[in-house]
């Protein structure tokens, strides 16, 4: 117990962006033709910053028809006007007054699996596949309108887009080949239950997505598949990750589930302090459109810049003591659900599913603590910072 669970690769990539913010907090890498930005000011100004860094990165990826209808509707990956555009359409059906009214599906989701963990005396369990991975996929299945039972399907796309992009760092050919059956796959899924949908009177956000309409624009359905893909994808497995890294973090810091289920309150902060400390996202990639300068250097428009939350949610700069999990800090300002336009409208329901899967544990476990006799299974830190099997021993209240 006490970690810290970090794995070396992760803690050598670390060191080097400490090292490196002091000394060299921008630098061109050869090896993958892209800028890396390593301070929080610069990462804020890359991310946040959409009349200078575009989130559309459509010219450095091969293009593929797969490709072409999975981007449509991701309008993360959009800049004005075309964004705001279909933002506002689906923030039509997206509503915050929709994700609360979810609190009591998800609440009996994660009972159901809390409960089952430990069913016929168990207290070893893999978190991940038990808990961390079903619960946002079951309730996003639910929210979208999906057989639930389909799940499996849409934890192996995520899993087959969870890849190594290539020696490059981008999406190389051969990462985009392999990819594409399994999107082809998730394409066409989708596009079968939007026509069901269209042909029905069934209720779900399907259904909303189809009737929403902007001075007279309806989204077309290559555009709604994309908008669920991204939700499939991105939204389960964050939100999934989210969880398992407070557990790694509670795990560090044995003293917070005490206080934890003595002053519940703090479960918010305690939350927003795991995604500073513990980011799911490495990588948050723009395109220069002009020449900028950051970090006392000129980048050419047109230049891929990545900005490196794990770097840039550390910087002594920013956070006092940022290498301390500290869930009482003052105006800790991550960016693990992004800033400015590209703030993830998901984030939301992220954050209620995880509060709630975290105090099920607190209401019914005694104390839960990752295995010390059983491997964690990480992803590789270079793709994402999680783990893909989190084994913990949970004991009964």
């Amino acid at each position: 117990m006490g970690g810290p669970h970090i794995p070396p690769k992760l803690r050598a990539m670390m060191d080097d962006y400490a090292h490196r913010r002091v000394h060299e907090p921008v630098r061109f890498e050869e090896s993958t033709g892209r800028w890396e930005v390593l301070r929080y000011a610069d990462g804020l100004r890359v991310i946040s910053d959409s009349e200078i860094f575009s989130s559309d990165l459509s010219e450095f990826i091969p293009d593929t028809e797969e490709l072409r209808a999975f981007r449509k509707g991701n309008f993360q990956a959009m800049d004005e006007p075309r964004h705001r555009e279909l933002r506002g359409l689906v923030s039509q059906g997206f509503t915050p007054k929709f994700v609360q009214s979810l609190v009591p599906r998800v609440e009996k989701v994660a009972a159901e699996l809390l409960d089952a963990v430990t069913e016929g005396g168990r207290e070893r369990v893999d978190i991940v596949a038990e808990v961390a991975a079903p619960l946002p996929v079951i309730v996003i299945a639910e929210v979208v309108g999906l057989p639930v039972s389909d799940r499996h399907l849409f934890r192996k796309w995520a899993d087959a887009l969870l890849v190594d992009n290539g020696a490059d760092g981008l999406f190389s050919e051969e990462s985009v080949a392999a990819m594409s059956p399994f999107i082809r796959e998730m394409n066409e899924y989708l596009l079968s239950h939007v026509d069901t949908y269209r042909r029905s009177a069934k209720e779900g956000l399907i259904r909303d997505l189809l009737d929403a309409e902007l001075d007279g624009r309806k989204l077309d359905d290559i555009e709604i598949i994309g908008f669920l893909a991204l939700l499939l994808i991105a939204g389960h497995l964050t939100t999934s990750t989210v969880l398992t890294n407070a557990l790694l973090c509670l795990d560090e810091n044995p003293g917070l589930i005490k206080q934890l289920r003595a002053e519940p309150a703090l479960l918010g902060p305690a939350i927003e302090e795991v995604m500073r400390y513990r980011s799911p996202l490495v990588w948050v990639d723009r395109r220069t459109l002009d020449d900028v300068e950051l970090g006392g250097l000129r980048i050419p428009k047109g230049s891929m810049v990545s900005a490196s939350l794990v770097s840039t949610m550390r910087d002594e700069a920013e956070f006092a003591e940022p290498d301390l999990f500290d869930i009482h800090r003052k105006q800790a300002r991550h960016l693990a659900f992004g800033k400015g336009i590209h703030f993830c409208l998901g984030a939301p329901l992220a954050r209620q599913e995880v509060r709630i899967a975290l105090t099920g544990m607190l209401e019914r476990f005694e104390d839960f603590r990752v295995a010390e006799d059983e491997e964690i299974v990480f992803h590789d830190p270079k793709d994402f910072n999680g783990t893909k099997k989190l084994p913990m021993d949970l004991v009964r209240r």
